[in-house]
């Protein structure tokens, strides 16, 4: 009987066991959510602006599906000493908590003061981080 071989990984790193920092927030997903938000912020203010007089729930609405997106798509980054091996999941579907990310905050910066569009948007990406912190982080491969 011959045991399946693990796929390799992309980078420079030690393709042996990796030790994890505890929890999905190390320090370098922090770091990628906190820069992708503020991109994602500085991308609203330069495009429809924002409007916390004038329109306080959709800036609201539209500051939260941002900061949900920024984490939802930080997930994806790798753990430290993995080189380039991106966190997809187990399912085939697990892309979608990252397709949903995207799409919630296309969906904010596109939604130009229109509150429905905001919502739609936080939805959207408050499922793509539900969907994140809630599947499991690695494969059973049955080695």
């Amino acid at each position: 009987m011959t045991r399946p071989v693990e796929a390799p990984r992309l980078g420079a790193a030690d393709p042996g066991l990796v030790p994890a920092p505890s929890g999905r927030w190390p320090v370098r997903r922090r770091v990628a959510a906190l820069v992708l938000a503020v991109v994602l912020v500085l991308l609203v203010a330069a495009g429809p602006g924002w409007a916390f007089a004038s329109e306080p729930v959709w800036s609201v609405l539209t500051l939260a599906a941002v900061l949900a997106s920024a984490a939802a798509v930080a997930t994806f980054v790798p753990l430290a000493g993995e080189g380039v091996h991106v966190h997809l999941g187990c399912a085939p579907c697990a892309a979608a908590g990252g397709l949903a990310g995207i799409g919630g905050a296309w969906l904010a910066l596109t939604s130009a003061h229109d509150g429905g569009t905001a919502s739609l948007a936080l939805a959207l990406s408050g499922f793509a981080l539900a969907r994140r912190l809630t599947e499991p982080q690695t494969c059973d491969r049955g080695l």
